[in-house]
């Protein structure tokens, strides 16, 4: 039986460097190798493909966004590579919220040419509660063998060593492999400004936590930066969130490449962002009067809990 941390208190913040080669969020099923085909209710698998070190998310109308730590590039979509249009490239903005960085670590960029059989998808207006069910979707690393540690707190950071049966911590390492997978996950926070080393994001969080296999529990790993945070309102799958890193426990192993139960996700929350999304790419009911204005001769040219120690993924 798996082990679990109880009484595991949250530490003081640390940062990680990004690192290594863009590798699938992982997921706390039997084999952890399932979820890389789109989903019976799917949110825009298709539209989610991966990005230099990292994943894009295909919004419409030739345009990608991801995080700005990935930048643009050529994408990789539903089986194809688009080269993005040079210099189309622009960073979001905090709407000039007071004490944050201009800036935020958000980044949209044009397809030099048109995916085939992709439709646009739809911006989340509102924040989502706690507690919310979300379907993420990254190009991260894929999942390795389960392994337990055993934590002393008494230390600071904390000491972690690898044990083979008994600790107080549990969860997996990631392989140096690649794969386009999905999982799910409920909101723990939302709301949150966090500053993950390119700037504040308005974000929200999801726990990975320990809920016994089979299931498709989500943690991001190191290539899911950018990759989507899917929230179906009604009847409709919005795009909630664009994933940005990762928080895990004092000393704690490497969270880019160890997802150990009671890791945060942190994605920021594109509702914040939307009015300037969408005044670059039009949402899917507005695409096709945009594109009669276009043929006409205009053309669009650019694009809870605390914050724990985070690892951009």
């Amino acid at each position: 039986m798996k082990s679990t941390r109880h009484g595991m208190a949250m530490a003081a913040v640390f940062m990680m460097a990004l690192g290594g080669a863009a590798e699938a969020v992982v997921i706390d099923s039997t084999t952890g190798t399932g979820n890389t085909s789109a989903p019976a209710d799917d949110p825009g698998w298709a539209n989610v493909g991966v990005l230099g070190i990292g994943t894009g998310v295909y919004l419409g109308n030739n345009w990608v966004l991801t995080a700005a730590h990935v930048g643009g590039g050529s994408i990789v979509l539903n089986g194809g590579t688009y080269a993005m249009l040079a210099g189309s490239g622009t960073t979001l903005t905090n709407n000039g919220a007071p004490g944050k960085s201009a800036t935020t670590d958000l980044y949209m960029f044009q397809l030099a040419s048109t995916p085939p059989g992709l439709s646009g998808i739809t911006i989340a207006s509102s924040t989502i509660n706690t507690s919310a069910a979300v379907t993420m979707i990254g190009s991260g690393r894929d999942r390795g063998a389960f392994t337990e540690w055993s934590v002393n707190q008494g230390t600071t950071p904390w000491t972690w060593t690898e044990v083979s049966s008994g600790g107080n911590a549990a969860g997996y390492k990631t392989l140096s492999t690649r794969a386009m997978r999905w999982g799910t996950n409920n909101v723990s926070a939302s709301a949150v400004w966090v500053d993950d080393g390119f700037g504040d994001t308005f974000m929200l969080a999801t726990t990975f936590n320990d809920l016994g296999p089979p299931s498709s529990e989500a943690q991001a790993a190191y290539g899911d930066s950018g990759g989507g945070v899917f929230r179906k309102n009604g009847s409709t799958w919005e795009l909630a969130g664009t994933i940005l890193t990762v928080a895990g426990y004092s000393g704690q192993p490497d969270p880019g490449a160890n997802a150990i139960y009671g890791d945060a996700t942190y994605a920021a929350d594109l509702s914040y962002y939307r009015s300037q999304i969408v005044t670059i790419v039009p949402e899917p009911a507005s695409l096709t009067a945009i594109a009669l204005v276009a043929a006409a001769g205009f053309s669009i040219t650019r694009a809870g809990r605390s914050p724990r120690g985070r690892g951009r993924r």
